[in-house]
């Protein structure tokens, strides 16, 4: 792990909370005033720019979930309930539109339907295509840029402020 690794996750997972905490804080009459043109625009911008491919695992793991809770209570069932379970795992998989539709009120939110458009110009040009595919693995990279990064200078940081206080007479160890 690197020198500041925690601290600057810590400050990433302060600041995506606070994101959500503040998504919290916009009125309802907001949400309300959302045209559905509006609404099905945003959901052209989420579909465009890829947005919901992260979330297309969340009824599978909610799936073999279900399925672990069920087997501890019956382990001698487990080709029953994993059956049952896949079954009602289909039937609910065209409830996805909902989360989609739920995506696309929150970006309807936060961006004007001129703002829509102009995303919606960037994720259908190539470049968007792109950034659409490989901008998660770039922000990953990224993250990963920051922890390298901060473990080299938070030794270095170490080292130099020991220095400064033997400079004044003081030993830290080492």
């Amino acid at each position: 792990m690197s020198f500041l690794g925690k601290p600057v996750r810590a400050a990433l997972l302060g600041a995506s909370l606070f994101a959500a905490s503040s998504m919290a804080l916009v009125p309802q009459s907001v949400a309300q005033e959302l045209s559905a043109d509006h609404v099905a625009l945003a959901l052209q911008v989420v579909q465009a720019a890829g947005a919901m491919r992260g979330f297309d695992s969340v009824l599978p793991i909610l799936a073999s979930q279900v399925t672990d809770r069920l087997i501890r209570v019956r382990p001698d069932l487990h080709r029953e309930i994993a059956a049952a379970v896949e079954a009602a795992a289909i039937k609910l998989s065209v409830r996805r539109t909902e989360l989609d539709g739920e995506v696309a009120r929150i970006w309807a939110k936060y961006f004007t339907e001129d703002e829509l458009e102009t995303l919606l110009v960037f994720y259908e040009s190539p470049a968007g295509k792109k950034f659409s595919e490989v901008g998660p693995q770039t922000v990953a990279e990224s993250y990963q840029a920051v922890d390298r990064w901060s473990a080299r200078v938070g030794e270095e940081l170490l080292e130099k402020s020991r220095e400064e206080l033997r400079a004044q007479g003081i030993e830290v160890g080492n």
